[in-house]
């Protein structure tokens, strides 16, 4: 705001006999104080202006310039923002029809997203705590962690207790069914913060009657959430349980086995069950 000149003060009279000495000279700025003050701001402006303009110069220029490429995405394809149970649901839906039983064949399984909870019977029960074992069998060094920031994805063939009804079990297509866990799981953590645990329920082996589970956290895969997921998954295509696969078998191994387990269900006093998970041999 531009400072405005100080109106002169009206003439002050002294009482008494000295009134008709000469009146008191108003007060007011000299005419250059408001020219000084004035040309101060339009320098500090103009100055403003020069560093702003320079800056937006550089933007640019870093921007257009030839050479200049923003990093890359870590995936091609991302979910739409949404609950945690929508996103789920859009990783599966994208993940799960891309893994074929064969060339010509139908989906190798079903993935079902859901809140922690198994069903035993009808009755659905809720997870509320999950402690993983060291050793089978045995509590030293239990780690019991919570289930607020859990995912459970269920894998689901068409066979008895949702094994696989068709082909031969190989460890091929073991591999496979591993993999197709593990990329659901790098999706979800990197596209849904609010979960940060991942138990897979896997497809049991034909004429079994349970399943091992996938139990992986955040943290187990902070490196490959670091770095576009074609460097941890390269092949555009899954491969088909019948193939071969180098490239890829040596990391999905090394990401899965240590955190594959067995798994039983014990009641809780506060209600719920806890799931204890045990490696698996």
């Amino acid at each position: 705001m531009t400072d405005a000149p100080v109106p002169p003060h009206d003439p002050v009279t002294p009482a008494g006999p000295a009134a008709e000495t000469a009146p008191v000279a108003p007060l007011s700025l000299t005419p250059n104080e408001p020219k000084r003050f004035t040309m101060r701001f339009a320098l500090a402006y103009a100055g403003l202006g020069v560093v702003f303009a320079a800056a937006l110069t550089g933007l640019i220029v870093l921007v257009i310039q030839p050479g200049h490429h923003a990093g890359p995405s870590w995936s091609t394809w991302k979910p739409t923002p949404g609950t945690t149970q929508k996103v789920a649901a859009q990783i599966a839906d994208h993940v799960a029809p891309r893994y074929r039983l064969g060339e010509k064949e139908g989906q190798l399984v079903a993935v079902i997203p859901s809140k922690p909870e198994v069903t035993s019977g009808t009755q659905k029960i809720a997870i509320s705590a999950v402690a993983v074992r060291q050793a089978p069998q045995s509590n030293t060094g239990i780690q019991v962690y919570t289930t607020t920031k859990t995912e459970n994805y269920t894998f689901c063939g068409l066979g008895a207790h949702c094994s696989i009804a068709t082909g031969t079990p190989t460890q091929e297509r073991g591999r496979l069914v591993r993999r197709e866990a593990l990329e659901i799981a790098l999706y979800t953590f990197k596209f849904e913060p609010a979960i940060d645990t991942i138990a897979a329920f896997m497809t049991p082996a034909p004429g079994a009657t349970v399943s091992q589970i996938l139990y992986l956290r955040k943290d187990d895969l902070k490196d490959e959430l670091s770095q576009p997921l074609t460097k941890t998954l390269p092949l555009v295509t899954p491969p088909l349980p019948t193939s071969s696969d180098t490239g890829e078998s040596a990391t999905i191994d090394k990401l899965t086995l240590p955190h594959m387990f067995t798994y039983s269900l014990t009641a809780l006093q506060t209600g719920g069950a806890a799931l204890i998970l045990d490696p698996a041999a």
